[in-house]
């Protein structure tokens, strides 16, 4: 890091600072932006690292008088107010992508059914940090990773996920059971197939990461099924970029009642993408899901695409199948991996599943603290 920022010259220019040598660009730094981002006793607190001053107050003009390149990282600047202050120059070129961000999760890569490796680990290895953030890297790439060798009492699982983030409890409890019950409140409930989905898109906000932890599993039928939305989302994108523009536009409703129980109403686009046209987001849950009959939409191209999207999640080619076994724990990314299940016979055997939600904030930070830390942190206390 440090050898990348030392190339980066910088420059009092009209007001503001100059960076050069970063790359073909030179951008130019706001006196405001420089200012959020000075450092010092006076200027951040030492504890929280939260501003001391609200930034509104900041004379609105105002501008840098001096700065200077104290050491590679270290920049001491002076504003025309008076203030004299520091920053931190590997903070401002991470933030401005000049440089990686070594503790960011790794970025998403897209598979099918060939994936290979698959991310795997060993439950007994986590408490090492090195294999925990292995772990981590191999969920924030693939979307999911299985856990092996966890313990199988029921309950256990809330353990199992406390190590990664605070359990988000829905209307279904802190943990939920998956099994085959006399009146399901919902299809999971029952040994039916299910295809490819995501969960709970009517909630608001919708949970960001599940969980399944297998205590029992001696049935026949009921393979795990996993499907990356994210590649089926390019690969209509490729086929037919119109159907991807209508399910990216589309807001569809999402609806959840439970008969005397909850009713819960959500919207959304099947294909949510950010401001660069990334997709971010997968919604599909053909069981619930309600398109708007608006004025001027194509409900022809819109059924067209939605179908040709769920046939995309139903094609061998990118379906991962797994059978559960005790003391297997799935982790996948609710916002992206597509997950369901293959017809069981429930006569036979059976077939105990516990679930539980937590969000995308507690597996971001831990990662983040690992490498922080060079993998060796305090591991979160669970009581």
């Amino acid at each position: 890091m440090e050898k990348d920022i030392a190339e980066i010259r910088i420059a009092l220019e009209d007001g503001g600072v100059r960076l050069y040598g970063s790359t073909d660009e030179s951008p130019w730094l706001h006196p405001l932006w420089l200012r959020e981002r000075a450092e010092g006793a006076d200027a951040v607190d030492s504890i929280s690292g939260q501003r001391l001053y609200d930034p509104a107050a900041l004379a609105p003009k105002l501008t840098v008088s001096s700065v200077n390149r104290a050491t590679p990282n270290k920049v001491d600047v002076t504003f025309d107010d008076g203030g004299q202050y520091h920053l931190s120059m590997s903070k401002i070129a991470i933030e401005l992508g000049l440089v990686p961000d070594p503790q960011s999760p790794p970025v998403p890569e897209i598979w099918d059914q060939a994936l290979s490796p698959r991310p795997e680990a060993d439950w007994n290895e986590m408490d090492d940090p090195t294999h925990l953030r292995d772990a981590l890297d191999g969920f924030f790439r693939c979307g999911y990773t299985v856990f092996r060798n966890t313990p199988t009492q029921p309950g256990s699982l809330k353990h199992l996920a406390e190590k990664f983030g605070y359990i988000r409890e829905t209307n279904f409890g802190v943990l939920f059971d998956v099994l085959k019950k006399q009146e399901a409140s919902d299809l999971a409930y029952t040994n039916s197939a299910l295809a490819p989905h995501t969960d709970n898109p009517y909630r608001t906000p919708i949970p960001g990461i599940q969980f399944l932890h297998c205590l029992k599993n001696s049935v026949s039928g009921g393979l795990s099924t996993l499907v990356d939305g994210f590649a089926i989302a390019r690969k209509l994108e490729e086929e037919a970029p119109e159907q991807a523009e209508i399910l990216a536009k589309t807001m569809v409703r999402f609806r959840y009642e439970a008969v005397g129980g909850a009713i819960m109403e959500n919207t959304g686009t099947l294909i949510e993408r950010d401001i660069t046209g990334r997709t971010i987001r997968i919604r599909l849950s053909s069981r619930l899901d309600y398109v708007p009959a608006m004025k001027g939409l194509d409900l022809d191209l819109f059924y067209a695409a939605r179908r040709r999207l769920q046939e995309l999640a139903n094609d061998p080619a990118f379906v991962i199948s797994n059978r559960f076994v005790p003391g297997m724990l799935l982790m996948m990314d609710n916002y992206r991996t597509l997950h369901g299940r293959t017809v069981y016979d429930a006569g036979d055997g059976q077939r105990h599943l516990q679930g539980c939600y937590i969000d995308h904030d507690g597996p971001d930070s831990l990662y983040r603290m690992l490498v922080r830390d060079g993998a060796g942190m305090v591991m979160r206390n669970v009581e």
